[in-house]
């Protein structure tokens, strides 16, 4: 089959097509056709080796962890499913011909959700509601967001909004009407505007930086601040030490995350979708940024 490999850290040009033998499948896992693969910010920070301090992965490497096809044979499913889910990181990925996935990490797929869509949800979606489920907000309190609109970002929103949260959306000013529109019940500019109201009771950080720092301040003395940003926020002035937070696979979930973008309760933007072979372009498109949605691979 043909993979995307990589035999060390580097920048996108590693990223080579390579004839590779198929994965061996273990008892409680399902070989999958892929038929995308999404390309996330963290598969950028893997390739370019910014985790290998504290979870190296093993060369030669398969990167891509998200990843949406059909079962050709393995546990839980029948021959044909269309399924899709997140891989362990530290295992060889997806972007391949075929992949191999722990049946309970793996969902199927609701008609009328096409593969490319489906391939956009694990990660981010794990990772906004996993953090609303760690926060545990009660109804009623003030959690600002930063990085709304971003695939996280929506995901989280919507789980807060569920859980009876009041959010405060801090995102660029051209985004402030889609916030609004999609559930926030505020909306500021970071850079531009400080928070006038009430002290936060929790943060959910996507973003990282001085300036979200500066907005970390006005955090409720016992409240909490999770964050997924690799760009630390400046501990100065903060009440509460930011707390790092990892997404765990969860096939569960998936299927949860599914039926909400099934139902339309969620958009999941696809902003470009590649050829597998071009998977050193879509890395770049993915460190510039600006594209407004996931871009994806197509095997």
């Amino acid at each position: 089959m043909q993979a995307i490999l990589i035999e060390d850290y580097g920048d996108p040009s590693i990223l080579k097509p390579t004839a590779v033998p198929m994965p061996d499948i273990r008892p409680g896992e399902v070989l999958v056709r892929v038929h995308a693969a999404a390309v996330n910010p963290a598969d950028v920070k893997w390739r370019a080796g910014l985790f290998a301090s504290f979870a190296p992965i093993s060369f030669p490497h398969i990167l891509g962890y998200d990843i949406a096809g059909e079962v050709i044979g393995g546990a839980g499913f029948a021959p044909g499913t269309r399924v899709f889910g997140m891989l362990d990181p530290i295992r060889k990925g997806g972007y391949a011909d075929y992949a191999v996935l722990p049946a309970d990490q793996a969902a199927p797929i609701p008609d009328g959700l096409d593969y490319p869509t489906a391939a956009a949800i694990p990660t981010a979606g794990l990772t906004g509601l996993q953090l609303v489920e760690a926060l545990a907000p009660a109804p009623g309190q003030l959690v600002l967001l930063t990085g709304t609109l971003g695939s996280v970002g929506r995901f989280a929103l919507h789980e807060l909004k569920r859980a009876g949260a009041r959010v405060v959306a801090a995102v660029r000013a051209a985004q402030c009407g889609e916030a609004l529109q999609l559930g926030a019940d505020e909306a500021l500019i970071v850079g531009e505007q400080d928070w006038p109201g009430p002290a936060f009771d929790h943060v959910i950080d996507t973003v990282g930086g001085e300036e979200v720092g500066r907005l970390c301040r006005r955090l409720h003395p016992g409240g909490r601040l999770l964050t997924v940003a690799t760009t630390p926020i400046p501990p100065q002035g903060l009440p509460a030490a930011p707390e790092f937070f990892s997404v765990r696979p969860d096939g569960g979930q998936c299927a949860h995350l599914a039926a909400i973008v099934a139902a339309g309760a969620i958009e999941v933007p696809v902003a470009r979708q590649l050829p597998l072979r071009d998977a050193a372009q879509a890395h770049h498109l993915v460190e510039q940024g600006g594209l407004g949605g996931k871009v994806v691979l197509i095997p």
